[in-house]
């Protein structure tokens, strides 16, 4: 089950609330001089120190399961073509952390940390979109046993 502050809970579960939730979304790749901060807002929100730019874009949690791999999916906007042009100049992954926060408390994580992995994109004239991978599934062994040129060496 996840976790999450009884003050998120409180504005929640009221008649009527104030509270507005959004996600806060750092990308990082070694090629980029610093890290891309977006906010799901109208407004930059400062989160640790560091400010957070609005930018239009949609993100879904995993499901709360056990069985299967965490993955965030999200989708961007294309239109002002601001962070394709950053995706395109790279190779490899892209390391990502998402928090969601309230706006009155934008410094205390309410739900997260989630530390991701993007390692593809797709885009078109209007949007780019992806997976975010919490526990990256392609770097993991499969079985128990390794096959080496040790272990192999008619495969290698």
């Amino acid at each position: 089950m996840r976790q999450v502050s009884e003050r998120l809970l409180a504005a929640v579960y009221a008649d009527a609330s104030a509270a507005v939730v959004v996600p806060l979304v750092q990308l990082s790749h070694p090629d980029w001089g610093d890290p891309v901060r977006f906010v799901r807002n109208d407004e930059p929100v400062t989160h640790a120190g560091e400010e957070y730019l609005p930018f239009p874009f949609e993100i879904t949690l995993p499901d709360d399961e056990d069985e299967g791999f965490p993955v965030l999916k999200w989708t961007a906007s294309n239109v002002s073509r601001e962070i394709i042009g950053q995706f395109r100049a790279i190779t490899g992954e892209v390391l990502g952390r998402v928090v969601y926060v309230l706006t009155s408390h934008p410094d205390v994580i309410e739900v997260g940390p989630f530390e991701v992995e993007i390692t593809g994109i797709e885009y078109d004239a209007l949007t780019i979109s992806g997976v975010m991978t919490i526990e990256p599934i392609l770097q993991e062994q499969f079985g128990y046993l390794e096959m080496t040129p040790g272990t192999t060496p008619a495969l290698f």
